[in-house]
């Protein structure tokens, strides 16, 4: 059993390593400036897309971050940030998405796409 003196010391080794460590980063905020000049037309679209793809397939890493940085986009520009409005714009709209998902294969969107 270790002695009272060793475990003072254990103790007040671990402090001072925990005093001297950096605090824990905050993760940085997603950089999106290719989506700041798409416009709310190609956000829906995009928005509405991935809601079609996630439906029927896992996406992938890459995917699912594109999309979630589309669905933040769209949020903050068309509802102010209120997730709720977003919500009840996207049950208005989801089934919009199969047709957009159709539009975006047979038509060129051009450079407007996130």
């Amino acid at each position: 059993m270790a002695s009272p003196l060793l475990l003072g010391a254990a103790a007040a080794a671990l402090v001072l390593m925990a005093a001297a460590s950096p605090a824990p980063a905050q993760a940085p905020a997603p950089d999106r400036p290719h989506l700041a000049s798409a416009s709310i037309e190609a956000l829906q679209r995009t928005y509405l897309e991935c809601d079609h793809i996630a439906t029927r397939t896992l996406l992938d890493l890459a995917s699912a971050a594109h999309c979630s940085m589309v669905a933040e986009e769209l949020k903050q520009r068309v509802f102010g940030g209120d997730f709720e409005q977003l919500l009840a714009w996207w049950r208005a709209n989801r089934w919009r998405g199969e047709e957009a998902v159709s539009d975006a294969q047979t038509h060129d969107h051009g450079d407007d796409v996130p």
